[in-house]
């Protein structure tokens, strides 16, 4: 099982588990701080908010998993 945890300077805000057969999101304490975050960032070259960037990261180990990628 792999495990990674997204934290801020506050605390987690989302633990990603993931198997070949399974994959589980569980949000952390600032998760909805974190959501709606609208610090601008830069990710991929796409000016988007904090919240959004991690939205796209969050969808991305979604992808990855589901096509079976090593770095889900």
């Amino acid at each position: 099982m792999n495990i990674e945890t997204a934290i801020n300077l506050q605390g987690t805000v989302v633990e990603v588990a993931t198997t070949p057969q399974e994959i589980m999101f569980k949000q952390g304490e600032q998760f909805i701080a974190e959501m709606n975050d609208i610090t601008g960032v830069i990710i991929d070259g796409r000016h988007m908010t904090l919240g959004a960037a991690r939205l796209k990261w969050m969808h991305d180990k979604l992808d990855h998993w589901i096509y079976g990628e090593d770095n889900a």
